[in-house]
This record gives structure tokens, sequence and C-alpha cells, in this order.
């Protein structure tokens, strides 16, 4: 049987990438992440071997993703831009397509999708924040749609998803690997029941190891398992960078952020009780796996990470809503004037964005002389900027290493690469932590070391210990850009 072509469908999704593109593309190369997750899959398009090359302290599923476009569509960060548009896009999609699944009204659905796309405006990217939701979602959905529990294919595959988290974010994954597996447990009534659990959750757990076992042989291939286990495992106990719940999200000046931040509890005791009562299946899926991506906001409770831990409670909330709206029976014709209203809304202002970002994009200087940032928004001021370090770099004979988070903006262009310091931020130098860097850069001869000058803000995460080291035990012989130059 032919499948009818859903417009609407098609026409809300078309919205939702006009609208990330209008806020993607016009952007300044200003963004830390962008460039480091930039760097990660650059690195890797270059040949570079993730943890033994370069230090990254997720798993590599992500930039070698976004490696294999750099290497068919060219080394520019460009095209990262182009990847954030089509899996945010994505995201959002399947966020629609999720409450459809759960046939929840069609304005409630518009309000949740403008509420999402509204508050995550400023932070459409690509990272392992972003795949990880997409994972998540991806995992709901198919709980939601495909209802009968017998097929066994069923429970491999989201297995195998749940698994693939684990190559994309190490922590997370795990927790989002047991959650899936182990959450049916809750809807066993009887030794019966339970048994069928105990079926499910091994072939759930079958699913898991495929992805997380072929990373590890790869690992072990490369001959980066150690370095792997030191900068993954080992290494995670020296980030002491922290945000507080309170500090992040429920001070935060976005009035929408505080109160979904305020009314978490609120949901997650609302659906626990709405399936304690009615015991169905969706309810406990969406209340496992809200809970299970809010783990994204620990240790650092930011409204960038909350941004990605929210849409499947956002979901919950619709949910909710749903459910109470079906009571209180809405006249069908306000409902149809509603939805009418907002699918125009979505439209009108999705084209109206794209406009002004076109606009935008437009108006501002781009860069063409930085390899590798080419055609994106710099002003000449930080191109020039850029071009100075650059040339002090390469004109030096000793090794010219930059102690500080904004190193990768000037290696890149020009093809450097220097483990540890090119990421310069506490909690992603390994085991060893500052005293390992302090050592390292002990042990190195003739070389030339740049740090931010006092006069700037330095990063927040930024290894102070080995900042002091280097003005203790090193002569300053003067300054260039924003960065103080040391040698011994």
């Amino acid at each position: 049987m032919k499948r009818k072509i859903n417009f609407i469908e098609i026409a809300i999704f078309t919205a939702i990438a006009l609208f990330i593109t209008s806020q993607v593309l016009p952007k300044e190369v200003n963004n830390l992440d962008e460039i480091w997750n930039f760097n990660f899959a650059n690195c890797i398009a270059n040949g570079l071997v993730p943890y033994k090359d370069f230090n990254i302290i997720q798993g590599p599923l992500t930039p070698l993703i976004c490696s294999m476009f750099l290497k068919i569509f060219g080394q520019e960060m460009i095209v990262m831009r182009f990847i954030a548009i089509i899996v945010d896009s994505i995201v959002l999609f399947m966020v629609y397509k999720i409450m459809s699944n759960l046939q929840i009204k069609q304005y409630l659905k518009y309000v949740i999708l403008i509420i999402l796309a509204y508050i995550a405006k400023p932070y459409f990217t690509i990272d392992y924040n972003w795949m990880t939701l997409l994972n998540v979602l991806i995992i709901i959905y198919i709980e939601i749609k495909q209802k009968d529990e017998t097929k066994l294919q069923k429970h491999l595959l989201i297995g195998f998803i749940a698994g693939i988290s684990i190559t994309i974010k190490q922590t997370v994954g795990l927790v989002i690997a047991m959650g899936t597996i182990g959450y049916k447990m809750f809807e066993a009534r009887s030794i019966d029941e339970f048994k069928g659990f105990m079926k499910i959750a091994i072939i759930r757990a079958i699913g898991v190891i495929i992805a997380p076992l072929t990373f590890v042989l790869i690992l072990f291939k490369l001959g980066a398992i150690n370095e792997y286990i030191d900068y993954c495992i080992l290494g995670v106990a020296t980030f002491s960078n922290r945000i507080s719940y309170l500090d992040g999200l429920i001070k935060s000046s976005n009035i929408i952020i505080r109160v979904l931040s305020l009314i978490l509890p609120i949901v997650y005791l609302s659906l626990a009780y709405m399936y304690k009562i009615k015991q169905k299946k969706e309810m406990l899926i969406l209340l496992i796996f809200s809970v299970i991506q809010l783990i994204l906001i620990y240790p650092i409770s930011d409204e960038s990470h909350f941004i990605v831990a929210i849409p499947p409670t956002l979901i919950s909330i619709g949910y909710i809503l749903n459910r109470i709206f079906e009571k209180i029976n809405v006249p069908q014709k306000e409902e149809i004037i509603a939805v009418t209203f907002l699918e125009s809304l979505i439209i009108v202002v999705s084209i109206w964005y794209l406009l002004v970002g076109q606009a935008d994009y437009n108006s501002k200087n781009k860069n063409m002389e930085l390899q590798h940032f080419k055609y994106l928004p710099m002003s000449q001021n930080g191109i020039e900027s850029v071009k100075e370090i650059e040339e002090f770099i390469e004109s030096q004979k000793n090794q010219v290493i930059i102690l500080d988070a904004t190193a990768a903006l000037y290696m890149i262009p020009i093809n450097r690469y220097n483990k540890n310091y090119d990421m310069f931020l506490n909690g992603n130098l390994g085991s060893r932590g500052e005293d390992g860097q302090i050592e390292d850069l002990n042990n190195m001869k003739e070389k030339t070391v740049l740090i931010m000058n006092d006069n700037y803000r330095r990063n927040w995460q930024n290894p102070e210990n080995v900042r002091n080291y280097i003005k203790t035990k090193m002569t300053k012989t003067g300054e260039i850009g924003i960065f103080d130059i040391y040698e011994e």
C-alpha cells in the first residue's frame, strides 16, 4: 500500500530547518565549544588518533562522523554548521513525531515545539550532547510506536541505539544503556511477567554491547586503549568544575528556563502518579527517559546543557496537559482556529527569521584568509589578531605552545596540534591533571609559551596552577596580542 505524503510534516520540518539555519550560519567564530568540536573532527580527518594523538574526554563517534563529511566536502567549519542544521532539525522534528504518536493535540504540539525552538535558539550546534539527545529521542520513538513487545528485533535495535550512546559520551551513555535495559522491570507484576522482562533485558543487553565492544577493539588495534582509560575514565576524577542547579538555572535570566527548572519535580511526580493509577506504558517511558536525559546537566547546570536535557521533559509536559485538556473538552472549532493560527505562525516566523538571518550573514565580514574558517563571519580585527599570532608561531625556532582555552583558534589555521595544550582545560588533561602538565613542561627544552595577559578574562576552567608555574619558573620576554610571551 502506497504511503500518503504528509504535507504538514514536510512543512513543519522545513520550517524547523529554516529557523535553525537562520540561527547557525550568521554566528561569529567565537564559540569555543564549536571550535573545539571542529578541531576534534579535523584532527581525525587529518589522520590523528583520538586519545593517542589529541586529548578528548568523550567518545569519538560524533567527531568521527563529522570528519567523514569534512573529508568529502572540505575541512572547513562551515561544513560542521550544515551538519548542525541537519542534526538539530531532526532532533526538533523527532520531538514533534513523538508527540504525534502520543496523540497529543495538535495545538499543544506546536506550543511545545515553539517553546523548545525559542529557548534553544542561541545553542544550536553539533556536539555530543545533541547527538546523545537524538539517540534518546529515537529510543523513545521506537518504544512508543512499536507496540508489539514480542518482536525481539525491536529490543535488539533499542539496545544497539543505547549502546551507540556510550561511544558518544561514555558516562551519560552508560546511564542510558542501563535505563534502557532495566526500566521495564517496573512493568512486571508477576513471576511470568518478570521472566518476560529478563528475556527482553538480555536481548537489549546484547544490543547494547555491540557498539562499545567494536569501539574497544578498534582502540586496541590503534594502540589507544590506555590513553582512552587515562583521559575518559581516570581523568574524570580531576574534573572539579561545577555550576549548581540554583546558580545556573533557577537564577537564570531566561524566564522560561527558570520556570522549567522549578517545575521539573512536579512533572516527574505527576507522571509517576499517573503511571501508578493508569499503568500506561508511555507514562513510564516518558518518566524514565526524561530523568535519564536530565543527567546531562551534571555537573555543569547551565543553560546550554539544560537545553539538550529538557526535550523529553517538554514532551512529558505536553502529554500531561493533553490529558487535562481532554477532560475540559475544548470545542473543536476553537481547536481548529488555534491549530491554523499556530501553523501559520510557525511558517511565517521561520521564513521571517531566515530572511533576517540571511541579511545578518550578508552584512557581516566573512573570513576568506584563515584556513578552515572560510565563509564564516569574523571581524577583520579578529582575523588580523589570529594572523599576528600565526606569524609569530611560524617565525619561532622553538616549539610554541599556547596555554589557554583559545589555543585551537590560532593553531587550526596553520594545521598544528599540540596534545593537551590546544584544549587546555581542567578535566581534559588525563589522570595526572595539572601536576602532569607541569612535569611535561619542565622536561620540555627550548620552548616558548604564551599565556593570556592579566588584563583579559580567562576561561573559568583554566588550569591556574600551570599558569602560575609558567609565571614563576619562566621569563617573560614580551607580549603579542592578548598574550604574554615566556621563554627559558
